[in-house]
């Protein structure tokens, strides 16, 4: 290294498997679990679920300071999922819970996530997203610019609600174009098969909007 240049280091960030103590210190995560387990205790379920299923989610930090969080699970330990107006689901389905972070780093965990489930064998999954972006719920439009596909639509609360799916057993490989979170991360890019499945769907605007965006896609969902 030539004399008065000094190299920066950039710290990368760390993912890791969440655990029952991140409960603490992991901004959300309680709230989150709360929500879709029906008020269950956040600490008592992921122990609970990580001895009857396996890995739930992942935490990323960097420097020690948590940068976001993505928790899924099976229905059967989600009970909230039934209390939506979205047709018959049935039991033995994974589902996306929720991810907490900016664009990016949500982004990268669902890469993480993706690769986590079809390592175990599952095939699809599944997650309630909103429209309106309200609540413990990832907006609509940004699953949908992720590859995931619309199935049906149903309201609770007054909101409306989109089911969406991504069939991990039939993407594309997800690519990692750079050795770090500062390189490009290609989320899987989906088309649907077979059009909408006949459910409770609505003719808003918001609606409309979200299912012409499925039949015509993004390119994809990238970490720039």
């Amino acid at each position: 290294m030539r004399r008065g240049i000094r190299r920066a280091y950039l710290a990368l960030p760390a993912i890791e498997d969440l655990d029952p103590e991140d409960v603490r210190s992991v901004p959300g995560l309680a709230g989150a679990i709360s929500y879709w387990s029906g008020g269950s205790d956040a600490g008592d379920w992921l122990r609970a679920v990580f001895e009857e299923w396996g890995r739930v989610g992942f935490v990323m930090r960097k420097d020690g300071e948590v940068q976001g969080f993505v928790l899924y699970g099976p229905r059967s330990h989600l009970p909230r999922v039934g209390e939506y107006r979205l047709g018959h689901l049935e039991e033995g389905r994974v589902f996306l819970a929720y991810a907490k972070g900016d664009a990016r780093v949500r982004r990268h965990l669902m890469v993480h996530m993706f690769r986590d489930l079809r390592g175990r064998g599952i095939g699809d999954i599944d997650a309630i997203a909103s429209d309106f972006g309200t609540g413990w719920h990832l907006p609509t439009r940004f699953l949908l610019g992720c590859g995931w596909r619309p199935v049906r639509q149903g309201w609770k609360g007054g909101q409306l609600y989109t089911l969406v799916r991504t069939d991990l057993a039939n993407t594309v490989e997800v690519r990692e174009l750079a050795r770090d979170l500062l390189g490009r991360v290609r989320m899987p890019s989906l088309k649907p098969s077979g059009g909408i499945i006949p459910g409770t769907l609505t003719h808003s605007r918001p609606a409309r909007e979200h299912f012409s965006e499925a039949e015509h896609p993004p390119e994809g969902c990238y970490i720039a």
